[in-house]
């Protein structure tokens, strides 16, 4: 078996588990459920300051009230 072989078998094994923890994970109802849901969990968590997609204005709160956003919706000057 050549280490291209090796690897290949390492990666379909590393799949295979990968969806096996995420099969387990969703269950949620054993002990060993829990275990994969909180590596999935662990492994799935992005920190807030890496995060590109939050918002500071949602973040901080600050935004349209409704009647702002209606207004601004109809094309209305403030």
């Amino acid at each position: 078996m050549s280490a291209k072989e090796k690897a290949q078998k390492k990666r379909e094994r590393s799949a295979a588990m990968m969806v096996w923890i995420a099969g387990r994970s969703s269950r949620n109802k054993t002990l060993v459920d829990k275990i994969c849901r909180k590596m999935v969990n662990r492994a799935t968590h992005v920190d807030p300051k890496d995060d590109f997609l939050r918002d500071p204005l949602i973040d901080n709160d600050e935004g349209f009230d409704p009647d702002e956003l209606d207004r601004y919706q109809r094309g209305e000057d403030v």
